[in-house]
């Protein structure tokens, strides 16, 4: 649930956003932007929508109104949205909706996330969504100890002739048994590795349906308090196939050069080109990035801003850190989170990471019962990053 300060410190950020556009009230429908504009709060029923079954209306005041019927208010103001700051005048499920509400209540120019009530302004909400302050990141980190440790969990049940369905489930559970909402949960064994990059786990009694072999990908999203963790593992049951071993070294190299590129001063088109260099560099096809997004910008969104050649969406937004600082004092941390996911043909990498205001990065997806890989020599250089080896069969 959301804590009354957080809830309070979103408002006065979007406050800003409001008077610096000349908007007198925003409505906020989707589940990313809901969770962003209260600190983590939940506004779905559905898991599987990008709308939640309700809104909340900010007014250029920084007011908040709970915006919906009166089949979610209770609960949501009394565990989501817990706090005097926020008003709630629901109305019955059959008489309106969330935008026509705010048409009949509010005056001026209204806008919203998904173009219900006026423009469409949810491109502006980026770097809100991206920026993250200290209580944030704090929820981040413990959502990185969770998430990690049902991957791990989910990696210890695995073992040969396990079907790709009861791996995607296991993850599932073990991150729902955690507290977590598991958004992603992609399998592929064997040949589908190197086959999709975006391997939905096969079906029972599917003509495709595959069960592991020889080695297995699972790769999550992981979310609680709005905030989403990426992460990306693998098992080898059995021998690897020649060449998987050393492309996965390769490949979690260029993740490396991905992180050392991800600095407060930089945008994401200039780490872009560092990913590119780094394809090459590590023995890839030059366009190998063709196949593949590369990941980028994450935090209240599975991806706020995904990496691409030219990209000036900043790495961490200088002008929402000063609005920042300004409101909760000069001494305030502000970050960011990433998630950088190259691939290639049968391998790839990814974790979750925080970015500080002062350059500083960490992890915060590590799996610390997998041993991290020396890299040294693919690099050519130390680093600090850590990337996770590969679980083995004795993994249990």
């Amino acid at each position: 649930m959301a804590t009354p300060s957080l809830l309070e410190t979103r408002a006065l950020l979007l406050k800003e956003l409001l008077q610096r556009n000349g908007w007198q009230g925003i409505l906020l429908n989707r589940i990313d932007n809901f969770a962003m504009a209260t600190g983590g709060a939940r506004n779905y029923v559905s898991t599987q929508a990008d709308l939640g079954a309700c809104g909340i209306f900010i007014q250029e005041d920084g007011t908040l109104h709970y915006a919906g019927n009166s089949i979610e208010s209770t609960r949501v103001m009394d565990e989501e949205l817990a706090s005097p700051t926020c008003m709630a005048n629901p109305f019955l499920w059959f008489e309106d909706s969330p935008a026509s509400w705010c048409r009949k209540n509010f005056d001026g120019t209204l806008v919203s996330d998904d173009g219900s009530l006026g423009e469409n302004v949810d491109g502006a909400l980026a770097g809100l969504r991206s920026i993250l302050l200290p209580e944030e990141s704090e929820n981040y980190r413990r959502l990185g100890v969770d998430g990690a440790s049902a991957m791990e969990a989910t990696l210890r049940s695995i073992e040969v002739g396990t079907s790709e369905t009861e791996i995607s489930a296991r993850l599932i559970y073990e991150g729902q048994r955690r507290g977590c909402r598991v958004s992603v949960s992609l399998v592929a064994a064997d040949d589908r590795i190197a086959r999709y990059r975006h391997p939905l786990p096969t079906l029972p009694g599917s003509p495709h349906e595959q069960h592991v072999k020889r080695y297995v990908m699972v790769v999550g999203g992981i979310q609680r308090d709005g905030l989403v963790l990426s992460l990306t593992r693998f098992k080898a049951v059995d021998t690897l196939p020649e060449g998987v071993a050393d492309a996965y070294r390769r490949i979690c190299a260029v993740d490396v050069r991905m992180q050392q590129a991800t600095r407060p001063d930089q945008h994401l088109g200039e780490v872009f080109t560092a990913c590119q260099r780094a394809y090459t560099e590590f023995g890839f096809q030059e366009n190998e990035w063709h196949n593949h997004h590369q990941g980028g910008s994450t935090g209240y969104a599975g991806r706020t801003s995904k990496g691409q050649p030219g990209s000036t969406f900043p790495c961490l937004d200088p002008e929402w850190a000063t609005i920042v600082r300004q409101k909760l004092g000069a001494d305030t941390t502000v970050s960011s989170a990433f998630a950088w996911n190259p691939s290639a043909p049968g391998v790839k990498s990814e974790d979750t990471f925080l970015l500080h205001d002062n350059g500083h990065q960490e992890i915060i997806s590590q799996t610390p019962g997998l041993s991290p890989m020396d890299l040294t020599t693919t690099l050519g250089e130390e680093t600090d990053v850590i990337k996770a080896s590969m679980a083995t069969p004795d993994f249990r």
